[in-house]
């Protein structure tokens, strides 16, 4: 559907402030500013954001994440937090989604010593965090008998909670990137230690109180909420001590780690029971923006970072996200559901894609995968040169009946276009080698093929690194934060308890900065490999 169209049926409100040119949007803003070109720039990153928002899978393969979203958790959710008290915290605190994820934490807060000592230089054991807490690991040990146990907390909601979700990975302790968001754009402290999560909870509630929130979401194995607040909008179910190591009761840590990993696996690509409410018509990305993304490390030079933008620039980008949070924390604005329009996208083309650049192996069979995606775009009535008309309908198939309804909207309409219209140019021009030219032959059928594969390494798409059907005693392992080796994150695979045991281990840890004791030796477990590394 053409510009001009979307705004002459746009509400009034929506003309007057976004059907204008783009470059007349920037004007207005200043040099600095969101733009449809950025964002077309940007479309195959944007289009990833949106298609693993609130999802465990890709957010964990795109661990850098660059977006902010409002989101709002119902009425009714069950909530769960693991500590050493009976008591509710005050706040700021975590609340996980998962049981395991808090079981995790419902432990002593005694400190013991550390089980090994890195060999390599890095943060001292005694100065690493928790997975949860807001405050630093105490270094010396307590007395308190009401630090013997560990308790699980499960909380309901009493009513909307109102937050920020900062996609990606961004309950990942690292200096990779997974908290540029937060600390660079949100927090404007470029100094602080990617350890210093109570600083870092406390100045996120902060900003997140002060816009009207009671909060943000973030994710490193299992998503979670820093809430601000315990005493709102959230009703105490039950507080119950947990069992001893020596209690029959019991669950050995390695299991419960594998345990952890299946429930949170659970989760790869719903958050479940509509659990989370994102509001994709919020979304505010650095990817709008003229900015340098690069990353300085050459060792992750392919990891976006906003290490490189000015601190003007980061403050603009949160002037919008302050602006748009007042605009639409209510909840009651119409919101459009970009995300299930990248699914109907994904789910139409993925599997045909790999299969065309992988596995097709005549040209037969390659003329006849293209027809079928592509014959529904074309009018063989008309004589349309080049099929030009009949790519640019294919680019808009599952866009054109979309009005946008906030700036935001049209940066993700525009990041989205760019990448069906990739797809579509792509597929028209192996149609030319195959179909159209009636002498094609096995030169056509590597040509295509290769034109093909070019366009799946563009596309990055999370589905082609799953695993496939695993085991029942197994589960598909990605890395997550702080669990996770190098294969695990270019190629996830199938791992049972005793391999997952295994992971990470010293130098094969795919997270730089945390050290974990060291795995027994010659863990024996099944891994399989599947999926795409190179992707």
């Amino acid at each position: 559907m053409p510009s001009a169209f979307r705004c002459a049926i746009a509400p009034l409100l929506a003309i007057l402030l976004l059907c204008t040119p783009s470059s007349a949007r920037v004007a207005a803003n200043g040099d600095f500013a969101p733009s449809e070109a950025v964002a077309k720039q940007n479309g195959f990153q944007i289009f990833n954001a949106v298609h693993s928002a609130v999802r465990q899978w890709g957010s964990s393969l795109n661990h850098n994440g660059l977006s902010l979203f409002l989101a709002t958790v119902p009425e009714g959710v069950l909530l769960y937090h693991g500590t050493h008290t009976k008591e509710p915290p005050l706040g700021p605190e975590w609340l996980s989604f998962e049981i395991e994820h808090a079981e995790n934490f419902a432990r002593p807060r005694r400190q013991r010593p550390p089980p090994d000592v890195p060999s390599k230089p890095g943060p001292p054991p005694e100065h690493q965090l928790p997975l949860h807490g807001n405050t630093e690991i105490e270094t010396e040990e307590r007395d308190d008998p009401r630090d013997s146990h560990g308790y699980l907390q499960i909380y309901q909601t009493a009513r909307p909670v109102r937050l920020l979700y900062i996609d990606g990975m961004g309950a990942a302790k690292t200096s990779m990137g997974t908290l540029d968001t937060q600390d660079f754009l949100l927090r404007g402290n470029r100094s602080t230690s990617f350890l210093g999560e109570g600083s870092r909870a406390a100045d996120l509630c902060e900003i997140a109180t002060s816009w009207g929130l009671q909060g943000v979401i973030r994710m490193e194995a299992g998503f979670e909420i820093i809430k601000c607040d315990f005493s709102d909008s959230l009703r105490l179910v039950s507080s119950n001590q947990r069992p001893g190591d020596s209690d029959r009761g019991g669950t050995d840590r390695p299991l419960q780690t594998f345990e952890y990993m299946r429930a949170v696996s659970q989760r790869y690509h719903s958050i479940g029971s509509n659990r989370v409410a994102v509001d994709y018509s919020s979304m505010v990305s650095a990817l709008f923006y003229p900015l340098n993304l690069t990353n300085p490390d050459p060792s992750y030079s392919h990891l976006p970072r906003l290490i490189s933008s000015t601190d003007a620039q980061l403050k603009a980008v949160k002037s919008r996200v302050a602006d748009v949070v007042h605009d639409r924390r209510n909840g009651d604005h119409p919101i459009i559901d970009w995300q299930g329009v990248v699914d109907m996208v994904v789910a139409r083309y993925a599997d045909k894609l790999i299969y065309m650049a992988e596995g097709v192996n005549s040209v037969e069979t390659l003329m006849g995968e293209v027809n079928g995606l592509l014959n529904l775009h074309i009018d063989y009535a008309e004589d349309d040169k080049d099929f030009i008309n009949a790519t640019k309908i294919c680019t808009a198939f599952f866009t054109n009946h979309i009005t946008p309804f906030t700036q935001e909207d049209y940066m993700v309409l525009a990041g989205i276009e760019s990448v069906t219209a990739s797809i579509c140019s792509a597929l028209f021009a192996v149609r030319k080698i195959v179909v159209t030219d009636h002498n094609a032959d096995d030169k056509s059928l590597a040509a295509g093929r290769a034109a093909l594969q070019v366009l799946v390494k563009d596309l990055k798409w999370s589905k082609w690194k799953e695993c496939g059907r695993c085991g029942y005693d197994e589960v598909c392992f990605v890395a997550m934060w702080p669990f996770g080796d190098k294969m695990s994150h270019e190629q996830p695979n199938c791992r049972n308890r005793t391999s997952v045991e295994g992971i990470p281990s010293g130098n094969s840890s795919y997270w730089p900065d945390f050290w974990w004791p060291r795995p027994k030796p010659e863990s024996k477990g099944r891994l399989s490999i599947s999926g795409h590394g190179d992707l």
